[in-house]
């Protein structure tokens, strides 16, 4: 019977002992998930990055065994760090043409979300748009900065002076103050922020809607594990969709 040299059996057994917790990290790093999530979009993430966008995603990677951790930053950051491949992915990133040339998406949208327009009570001259091509040329529009809003206002976008800021409320404030002719919100976004401000909806004039927009993980080209992370994605949302997990989540 062969017998390993004196010298090499030993050094043998230290090299499966170096390898072994490589082994386990790698194990690890496919276990649970780093993604980035916006600070400024309650209900669907708040300044802690809680909210239903979150809530449904803990559970879909828990019913394919991933954890689910965050980063929580303004948008233009989470936008940022996924293109660079920083972070394997972040969320609550609309599908659209603009970022399906940056980012990799998997088939199952998070949620769905609409966003319309908004102006000031005092604007007698709303109540008469009925789509975004009745909104006058040069008028002031309040966005966040780096949120995508679809791609009919990216067809009408020259025509209006873009007033861009990096919170729901200094929107609110614009517009009450007359500094903006009008904004694009979301609406579940927008009711939530008003009552924030202790607010009601009437404070604001809700006007046409802008687009609905299909909300998912934007997932980074530039990193080895995105694929790999939008397939379980995937996964996981199907499973607490067909359990009926996802419907109890999105309505509360």
């Amino acid at each position: 019977m062969y017998r390993l040299p004196r010298l090499i059996a030993p050094a043998l057994i230290l090299l499966l002992i170096a390898i072994g917790p490589t082994c386990q990290a790698d194990v690890a790093k496919t276990s649970s998930i780093l993604l980035a999530v916006e600070d400024s979009w309650p209900p669907y993430s708040d300044t802690t990055g809680q909210g239903i966008s979150t809530n449904i995603l803990e559970q879909a990677f828990a019913a394919v065994d991933i954890k689910l951790m965050l980063r929580v930053y303004p948008y233009a950051r989470v936008l940022d760090e996924i293109e660079k491949g920083i972070l394997v992915g972040g969320y609550n990133v609309t599908r659209q043409a603009s970022t399906e040339q940056k980012f990799l998406f998997g088939q199952q949208a998070l949620l769905s979300a609409s966003a319309s327009f908004y102006f000031s009570t005092d604007n007698t001259q709303a109540q008469k748009y009925n789509s975004i091509a009745d909104i006058p040329d040069g008028s002031s529009i309040g966005l966040i900065i780096d949120y995508e809003y679809g791609d009919t206002f990216e067809q009408h976008k020259h025509r209006f002076k873009q007033i861009k800021v990096s919170k729901q409320e200094q929107i609110i404030n614009m517009l009450k103050l007359g500094r903006i002719d009008s904004a694009i919100m979301f609406d579940a976004v927008a009711q939530y922020t008003l009552d924030s401000m202790n607010l009601t909806k009437d404070s604001l004039l809700q006007g046409p809607l802008n687009h609905t927009s299909e909300i998912y993980v934007a997932f980074s080209r530039q990193h080895e594990k995105a694929q790999y992370f939008a397939d379980k994605l995937d996964q996981g949302l199907l499973l607490i969709k067909k359990s009926g997990q996802y419907d109890n989540l999105l309505q509360h």
